[in-house]
Parts: C-alpha cells; sequence; structure tokens
C-alpha cells in the first residue's frame, strides 16, 4: 500500500499561517522600537543643547571675572532641533524644538550679556569677550 503524504497545498497554507502569526507578532516590536529610539533621540539632543549652554555661560563668567580685555572662544556641536538662540541681560535662551512641543532651556550668568548666536546644527567657534560693563558672545 502507498503511504499519503500531506498535500502540498496543506503544507502551504500552515506555511503562510505561521508566516502570518510571525509577522503580527512582530509589529508591535517594531512599533515599541520606534518609540523607544524616538526619546533617546529626544533626550540625547536635550543633553547636548544643556551642555553646550552650560559651556557659553561657564565662559562668558570666566572672561567676566577675568576682567577686559579677556577673549576666550568656545568650540561646540549645536544639535538638532534648536529653534532660537535669545541672549539678553543675563540669560541665554534655547528653544529647542521636541516631539511633546517647544520647551525652552535658560541659563543665567554672572555677566550683562550681548550678542548673537546662529542656530543651525553642527560645529560653531564662540567667541565670548569681556568688556568694561558686559560680556559679548559671537558666532
Amino acid at each position: 500500500m502507498k503511504k499519503r503524504g500531506k498535500s502540498k497545498a496543506q503544507v502551504s497554507l500552515e506555511f503562510l499561517l505561521v508566516v502570518g502569526f510571525t509577522f503580527l507578532m512582530s509589529i508591535p516590536l517594531i512599533i515599541l522600537f520606534y518609540q523607544q529610539s524616538e526619546t533617546f533621540n529626544t533626550e540625547i539632543g536635550a543633553s547636548q543643547v544643556n551642555k553646550v549652554a552650560s559651556e557659553i555661560r561657564d565662559a562668558a563668567d570666566e572672561v567676566y571675572y577675568l576682567g577686559s580685555p579677556s577673549k576666550r572662544t568656545v568650540t561646540i556641536y549645536m544639535p538638532e532641533g534648536v529653534q532660537n538662540i535669545s541672549i539678553s541681560g543675563n540669560n541665554i535662551i534655547f528653544s529647542v524644538d521636541s516631539p511633546s512641543g517647544v520647551y525652552e532651556l535658560v541659563k543665567w550668568s554672572a555677566a550683562n550679556l550681548t550678542g548673537s548666536i546662529q542656530n543651525y546644527k553642527g560645529i560653531h567657534h564662540i567667541s565670548v569677550e569681556a568688556h568694561d560693563t558686559y560680556v559679548s558672545i559671537t558666532d
């Protein structure tokens, strides 16, 4: 007698069911991975902006305490997402775009600050110079 095996159609159907089930199980993992990577990128960008703001503020305070004609050049990497940088009074304000909206990072300095910094992504060479009554910050 001949042994009867599974038909080709049944094997194909079972294969499609296994592949389909695997695909359906992987969709939530892909979505979770995407959400987590977006969160990590946001946290890294926020940390970079905080570091940049602190370096500029520290340089401004340093030349302010040393007095005129002290000058210092700071090389920084401006991350993506910085919309605006405002320098006035004793504040440096970074407006940063994030998935949850725009937020502001403010750093206070002991010096009276003036100047401007461009907000493009990449390497900047910031010049910080002390004058008699203020500190100028230029890009």
